[in-house]
């Protein structure tokens, strides 16, 4: 038998795996960008009654943004934006870690913290929250976190994630079942705020064994594609 249809004989089945893997990953929560060049709030809609959402075309980094305005109507609230779709709501355990990525620009405000929040289930939970910002300057931000679904409480409570459930809902259970990711403005007083939102990003990183798994495959692919010497 040929060398090239040795190798074949084991390629198959790696491929096989290499699918299987990253089918795996692309269940619930997927590959997910928004940048407001065209549309509207695009799914993204207000986190309290105190946010007015519109989709602003002629500002953004670069090119449109979503803008969110204080709504003076009492009772105040902060301000900021969530979104319950699919591909950034449900399961996050199909991929071990992740990164959500998104740009504030701080036009008006008194703002004082910026969290990255998942809300679990239903709106009848809240879930846990990450502070992002320390510093508001009137310019965009750019701000990029890596979180891991197969961490204990521990573990998320050390990169600086905080429960909000009192201990009902675990970091694990959490990543079963994300209600809505929110990007929430918190700001120092009552009154009026506007700030603008772009460049929201969701991305699943692949473990070590399943790159090394698919590089292995590809590296396999070529010795098999080698003609007979």
């Amino acid at each position: 038998m040929c060398r090239s249809r040795q190798l074949g004989s084991w390629v198959a089945p790696v491929l096989a795996i290499i699918i299987a893997l990253f089918a795996r990953s692309a269940v619930a929560a997927a590959a997910y960008s928004e940048d407001w060049t065209a549309g509207d709030t695009n799914g993204w809609i207000q986190n309290t009654t105190s946010s007015v959402l519109v989709r602003d075309a002629g500002f953004g980094n670069p090119a449109g943004s979503l803008a969110v305005r204080r709504d003076l109507t009492p009772p105040i609230f902060d301000i900021g934006a969530t979104s319950d779709l699919p591909q950034v709501s449900g399961d996050y355990t199909g991929a071990p870690s992740w990164t959500f990525s998104f740009d504030v620009f701080y036009g008006t405000g008194d703002y004082v913290d910026t969290w990255l929040r998942f809300r679990y289930q239903d709106g009848s939970f809240n879930g846990w929250h990450l502070d992002v910002a320390n510093v508001f300057p009137n310019s965009w931000q750019s701000y990029s976190v890596t979180f891991d679904s197969t961490w204990s409480d521990v573990e998320a409570a050390a990169n600086g994630w905080v429960d909000e459930t009192g201990g009902t809902v675990s970091w694990a259970l959490l990543m079963t079942n994300v209600f809505h990711p929110e990007i929430r403005l918190l700001l120092g007083d009552d009154a009026s705020a506007l700030a603008y939102i772009d460049n929201i990003a969701l991305r699943s990183i692949p473990e070590p064994a399943t790159l090394a798994l698919l590089a292995f495959g590809l590296l396999g692919l070529g010795f098999a594609r080698r003609p007979k010497q």
